[in-house]
């Protein structure tokens, strides 16, 4: 009975997005005995720091608690388990000019266009003679800023970006930038930067799409 509790519980609670299990602590805190619920719930993954755990739920957003192979982080009303990410944050990835596709780190085309035919933000347009190559995909540091689009020349702190477009903590360290000469042309998928636009005085029009 009790595992039965505990399975109707999770289906009313937990969400499985992906890798990750995102927990609604919402729905979770008001239960009766939520800590039991957890336990059965965390231990199958390596969990054994229950204290750490329970602390967890009424800690600040961002904090988080390791077992082997996973972890488990708060992300303002939620707890988010998710496998231990054993790539190298520090590595980058080099885009040599004349490129037309890029498999590793991320999926990337890479065309010479003559015309804007695509306005999502899975795609931009650059003006090519204001790149510097070889181009460098990397992961956001602490003191990034770029120039977003838009925004006529005002620059921001990559930080800020994210944290006001509610990117997940997670999904802020999965973000990918897209650089040239150490300055951003785009943070991957969300907001190219105004430097590397194209103006009436473009004549070598680059696509980057992501796949």
């Amino acid at each position: 009975m009790v595992e039965d509790a505990s399975i109707m519980v999770y289906q009313q609670v937990a969400k499985e997005v992906g890798e990750e299990i995102h927990f609604d602590l919402k729905k979770l805190k008001p239960l009766p005995n939520y800590k039991s619920y957890l336990y059965q719930w965390l231990r199958e993954y390596g969990f054994s720091a229950w204290d750490d755990v329970y602390d967890l739920v009424d800690s600040q957003s961002g904090k988080q608690i390791f077992s082997s192979h996973f972890r488990l982080l708060k992300n303002r009303d939620y707890l988010v388990l998710c496998p231990l990410d054993f790539t190298d944050s520090k590595k980058e990835y080099f885009i040599t000019k004349n490129q037309k596709e890029v498999k590793v780190p991320l999926n990337l085309s890479i065309c010479k266009v003559t015309d804007i035919s695509d306005t999502s933000i899975q795609s931009i347009f650059v003006d090519e003679t204001k790149l510097q190559y070889p181009l460098v995909l990397r992961h956001w540091r602490e003191g990034d800023f770029f120039q977003p689009l838009g925004m006529k020349g005002k620059s921001k702190k990559v930080s800020k970006f994210l944290k006001d477009e509610k990117v997940s903590l997670i999904e802020k360290e999965k973000s990918w930038l897209l650089c040239s000469n150490n300055q951003i042309v785009w943070i991957v998928g969300m907001r190219q930067d105004e430097r590397f636009k194209i103006d009436e005085t473009t004549k070598e029009i680059l696509k980057i799409t992501v796949v």
